[in-house]
């Protein structure tokens, strides 16, 4: 059986390595190809309903992005406008930045 002082000590060793490893300096994200830049911003949609504007370097980031934002439904999330997103068959066009209106759910 384990007893609560054991039990405490663990709990205060364990709180002790986190903050340790939290304070020490990590390698910076890499700035390579795979970094996606993203912004968000809250709109109100023509129904008058909110919506989330997601404006992206690349197409990918912002299917990345909307599935982040609409975390609480499980990713799951609606499109009411996009630009420059590809579609079947045209993947492998250059198009430039990307935009999506997404509504969660």
């Amino acid at each position: 059986m384990v007893t609560r002082s054991s039990l405490g000590l663990v709990l205060a060793t364990a709180a002790l390595a986190l903050a340790t490893a939290c304070m020490q300096d990590g390698p910076t994200p890499a700035a390579s190809t795979t970094e996606i830049r993203s912004s968000v911003e809250t709109v109100t949609w023509a129904d008058g309903k909110a919506a989330y504007s997601i404006r992206c370097d690349a197409p990918g980031g912002c299917m990345q992005r909307a599935i982040q934002m609409c975390n609480s439904t499980m990713g799951n999330y609606q499109v009411l406008k996009s630009e420059n997103m590809p579609t079947t068959g045209d993947q492998r066009d250059v198009r430039g930045p990307a935009a999506v209106v997404i509504r969660c759910g």
